[in-house]
């Protein structure tokens, strides 16, 4: 039996399977993850594009090409246009044939979603020097 996580965006307006298991869990530090995310990193799981499913009534996907990459191929990010939640990213390096989703848009538990890769770690380590670890206020 093959395993199949929902969740939405956070207006709801856009609703998103994935079934089975990831390819890869991991959180990304480049400069679009951390724009797109507004935080340090976004955390993301790869699929096979024919393994998500979106469901979107009410046409509110977008999409944003993201031209200028580290692996000069475009990528494209989708978002819900009612509330700006990143839903997908589909890299074009790939053909579209994978498919990064976010396993934070599910509605119950993703813990078995923890990521075990982080990519663009430099990035990361750029932003966050001088950093105390254990104690922030």
């Amino acid at each position: 039996m093959t395993t199949e996580h929902k969740g939405s965006c956070l207006c709801g307006g856009i609703q998103i399977t994935f079934t089975g298991a990831p390819k890869k869990n991991f959180i990304c530090y480049c400069s679009d993850c951390r724009k797109g995310s507004g935080h340090l990193g976004q955390f993301i799981s790869q699929y096979d594009s024919d393994d998500v499913k979106v469901t979107d009534k009410d046409s509110n996907l977008k999409e944003f090409v993201v031209t200028a990459t580290k692996s000069g191929f475009p990528k494209r990010k989708q978002y819900c246009g009612g509330c700006g939640s990143t839903i997908l990213t589909l890299p074009m390096k790939h053909n579209g044939e994978v498919a990064m989703v976010r396993p934070s848009l599910l509605d119950s538990d993703f813990s078995q979603f923890a990521p075990n890769l982080g990519i663009f770690g430099d990035v990361k380590t750029e932003y966050t020097k001088g950093c105390e670890t254990d104690e922030f206020f």
